[in-house]
């Protein structure tokens, strides 16, 4: 199975995810087998695969959880050396490294024997991770590897090598361009495979034996349906796992201000969001204020942009039947002429100046159409003054 790493998940890892809760014993009520009913948790992990996995890094041996989460927490501590030098106010300091561990509490509940037996199997399993492989040196047991363990917490805890930020940054309040970002944003897969390389280091097993509330399964033998003794199945099985990451790609900043380019781009969750710095934009000026004033032109030519649209978006909009500018001309001589009054002046006008925009290639990218954005933006201003009744 040493190819599965490469080649994708393997066959077991198909089966091990799993879940029914009548896959290995009969659900009984009273005296009657196969009373079947539906978990809708089991749907939630199969379908939509709402799952936490565990992958045995020397066996790539997996195990899955349905996603009960209780708790999760990061947490990222910079450590810097400092030393005292004479006759000098502050303490020299020296960045060392930025240490990352993972805090995982869920439960493990189960909906029937069958579940609660393979929950126990599956802990089991969780324990078996802790331990590490041998081989045999000169008729000498060697310890040959560590327990590393791949963790996967669905989109939130994955190995984020070769997710890349998205180029394309070219638009800023188009809502449009900016929701390919969100569209694009997913886990990068189900498999155990994508998980984040680490070690547990520490693991807590509760099996809630004293909680009435949960309980547990007495276990029933299969043909007398008699309850075997000294047997019995938990219900609830809470786990708290401390997760110490492995990072396989260089965590930081390279010269050309880039974080981890080429690897770690979208470290820790492979979100991409707008990145200002590669906006071509000559209105951001070199100060916060023009910066400021520029933002705001930008959001008054978006917004009458956005009004060309919704107005003159269908088919007689800009082309009339026979000829002219359709409903824009429209528009444009009955403004002139002062038969639009008020609101529905204002909202007019901005259509029109919008429209102006838009046929002058305004994209909210920068570039030569950008040149015209103050007389677009006087023109709708001076036409919603005069009719609007200011």
């Amino acid at each position: 199975m040493a190819d599965d790493k490469t080649t994708g998940p393997s066959a077991a890892d198909f089966f091990n995810q799993i879940f029914d809760s009548h896959k290995y014993k009969k659900n009984r009520v009273g005296r009657k087998d196969n009373v079947w009913y539906a978990d809708g948790s089991d749907g939630l992990a199969n379908n939509k695969k709402l799952y936490l996995s565990f992958m045995h890094e020397a066996s790539q041996t997996s195990v899955f959880f349905k996603a009960f989460i209780t708790s999760y927490n990061e947490s990222y501590t910079p450590n810097w050396q400092s030393e005292a030098v004479f006759g000098r106010a502050d303490k020299i300091h020296n960045f060392v490294q930025t240490d990352r561990t993972i805090n995982l509490s869920f439960v493990v509940p189960a909906a029937s024997e069958s579940e609660a037996f393979e929950n126990l199997g599956k802990v089991q399993s969780l324990v078996q991770f802790l331990y590490p492989n041998y081989s045999e040196v000169q008729e000498a047991q060697t310890i040959s590897q560590g327990p590393l363990v791949r963790l996967k917490v669905m989109n939130l805890l994955q190995d984020t090598r070769g997710i890349s930020r998205t180029s394309d940054q070219a638009s800023f309040r188009n809502l449009q361009a900016k929701s390919t970002f969100y569209q694009s944003y997913s886990s990068k897969g189900p498999e155990p495979q994508h998980g984040q390389l680490g070690f547990i280091s520490s693991l807590t097993i509760n099996h809630n034996l004293e909680n009435r509330e949960s309980g547990v399964f007495e276990k029933l033998d299969a043909a007398t349906n008699e309850t075997v003794q000294n047997t019995i199945l938990p219900k609830v099985i809470e786990v708290v796992v401390g997760f110490t990451p492995i990072h396989e790609h260089p965590l930081g900043w390279d010269k050309n201000d880039k974080f981890s380019a080429g690897e770690g781009e979208a470290f820790p969750y492979g979100v991409t969001t707008f990145d200002v710095r590669n906006m071509k934009s000559e209105f951001d000026g070199k100060t916060w204020d023009q910066a400021e004033r520029g933002e705001e032109r930008r959001a008054k030519v978006e917004q009458a942009r956005l009004n060309a649209e919704s107005r003159y978006g269908g088919m007689f909009g800009t082309k009339g039947l026979f000829g002219g500018e359709g409903r824009l001309g429209r528009d444009k001589r009955r403004l002139a002429a002062g038969k639009y009054t008020g609101d529905n002046a204002a909202y007019v006008a901005s259509a029109v100046a919008g429209q102006s925009a838009i046929d002058a290639g305004y994209t909210d990218a920068g570039g030569d159409a950008m040149g015209d954005l103050d007389v677009l933006i006087e023109s709708s201003e001076r036409a919603q003054g005069s009719y609007s009744g200011d």
